[in-house]
C-alpha cells in the first residue's frame, strides 16, 4: 500500500513538473505583456497636446490646401487631451468638450476610447515620455489612413 502510495505521488509530481514546464513560457509571455502595458499607461496618462493631423487618401487642391494648413495652426493651439489615471478622458477644443474612458490592451498596443456615442480603437504607432502618435482604426473608412500626433504638456488649461 505504501509503495502504491509513493508511485502515484510521484507520478503526480512528474505532471505537476510537466504541466509547469509547458505552462511557463504562456505565464512569461502574459507577465511580459502586462508590464508593456503597464508602462505605456504610465506613459499615457497626463496631458497632451495636438501636433498635427494626417489624413491619407486624398489631394487638395492648393488654396483649399493652404485653408487647411491655416485651420491647422489654430487646431493646434486650442486641441488638448487628457488621460486620467483612472481612465478618464477629455478632448477638450476651442468650442467643445468631450469626455469618456481611455483603456490599453494587455500588450499596451491598442488605446480604446470609449466616448458618449462611440467607441475608438487606436493603434499607438509610438510612445515615448514626450509623444504620441495614434492611429484611428475606423472599419467605416470615414477617414483612411488618418494618424493623430500629440506632444506631451505640463501646462494645459483641462483639469482632471
Amino acid at each position: 500500500n505504501l509503495y502504491l502510495y509513493k508511485m502515484i505521488v510521484r507520478i503526480f509530481i512528474d505532471m505537476k513538473a510537466t504541466y509547469l514546464i509547458i505552462l511557463l513560457p504562456f505565464m512569461l509571455f502574459a507577465s511580459l505583456c502586462s508590464a508593456q502595458s503597464d508602462k505605456n499607461a504610465k506613459l499615457i496618462e497626463g496631458s497632451w497636446q495636438l501636433d498635427s493631423l494626417y489624413i491619407g487618401g486624398q489631394d487638395l487642391p492648393e488654396p483649399l490646401l493652404r485653408k487647411v494648413y491655416e485651420k491647422m495652426n489654430e487646431t493646434k493651439q486650442y486641441t488638448t487631451y487628457y488621460f486620467g489615471e483612472d481612465g478618464k478622458y477629455v478632448n477638450a477644443t476651442k468650442t467643445n468638450t468631450t469626455e469618456g474612458t481611455w483603456s490599453l490592451s494587455q500588450s499596451g498596443d491598442t488605446l480604446t476610447l470609449i466616448l458618449p456615442d462611440k467607441t475608438i480603437v487606436n493603434k499607438i504607432l509610438h510612445l515615448d515620455t514626450d509623444s504620441l502618435a495614434i492611429e484611428p482604426q475606423d472599419e467605416t473608412k470615414e477617414v483612411e489612413n488618418g494618424k493623430i500626433f500629440m506632444i506631451k504638456s505640463t501646462n494645459l488649461p483641462i483639469e482632471p
